[in-house]
């Protein structure tokens, strides 16, 4: 297939330019930062760029994807259609959001991917990322949620907040490996606990809290770093680390529709 029969979703987020390349409404691909502008170089140069495209960015883009998307306009043959997407209130999503104009765009696309996964069932949707999120979904409808800091931002904050406490620069890698989430034997280790131990915990709690008002759901979890977790929950968890992606690329598609 073709690069021009792409469909391309990027996001500016807190931390990171993402960029995912989809095909047959799958994602193929998700470049970051420099690998991502070098993509968006070559397509621009080869002439050979997405059919669709959505912008998610919620402030300014850098200067080279604001550059980019005036010249892939300006510059091709072939129309490409390209949506820029600033807030929430730009497309169609249920909600009782006192706030939608603030919302972020990662939680609306999250809402937006599990409706069309199962639009009667309400949903609790946990992103872990740089911040934790934890959003409710009640029967096709958005009604809100938590932010709370990420693992990697309570690290952070314990090394800038104290005087001796480290930050352990390789983590993730730490975590894959197996350190415990709950006893720590060293200081690292100890700091992995806090943090991540406590974001387990902390959404474990959520989970049981949740059903204690709302009766039964579904749980869906996304983000990168939600394989450092180890929930257990009396409900299966729908977990899928491409989900915000999918709500983005669902975004994209239902504003090809309305132009």
């Amino acid at each position: 297939m073709s690069s021009a029969q792409e469909g391309w979703v990027l996001d500016a987020g807190n931390t990171r330019i993402k960029l995912a390349i989809f095909r047959d409404d799958k994602v193929v691909q998700v470049l970051t930062d420099e690998a991502a502008e070098e993509h968006g170089r070559r397509a621009l140069d080869k002439k050979q760029l997405p059919k669709q495209m959505l912008i998610a960015a919620s402030g300014e883009l850098t200067p080279f994807w604001n550059e980019w998307s005036k010249l892939c306009t300006r510059n091709q043959t072939d129309t490409i259609q390209l949506f820029h997407l600033n807030a929430v209130e730009g497309f169609d999503l249920d909600s009782s959001y006192e706030s939608m104009g603030t919302l972020g765009l990662d939680r609306a696309a999250n809402a937006r991917a599990v409706i069309s996964v199962d639009s009667d069932s309400n949903w609790l949707i946990i992103d872990v990322g740089t911040c934790i999120t934890t959003d409710w979904v009640e029967s096709g409808t958005f009604t809100g949620g938590s932010i709370a800091p990420g693992i990697d931002l309570r690290l952070r904050s314990m090394y800038a907040g104290t005087a001796n406490l480290p930050y352990p620069e390789n983590w993730r890698e730490l975590a894959a490996e197996g350190v415990g989430l709950h006893l720590g034997t060293n200081t690292i280790e100890s700091l992995l606990a806090g943090a991540i131990g406590g974001a387990n915990a902390e959404l474990q709690q959520r989970v049981e809290a949740f059903h204690t008002e709302f009766g039964d759901f579904r749980v869906a979890l996304t983000g990168g770093d939600a394989e450092c977790l180890e929930l257990r929950t009396r409900y299966p968890i729908f977990a899928d680390s491409n989900l915000t992606w999918k709500g983005f690329h669902l975004i994209l598609k239902d504003l090809v529709q309305k132009h």
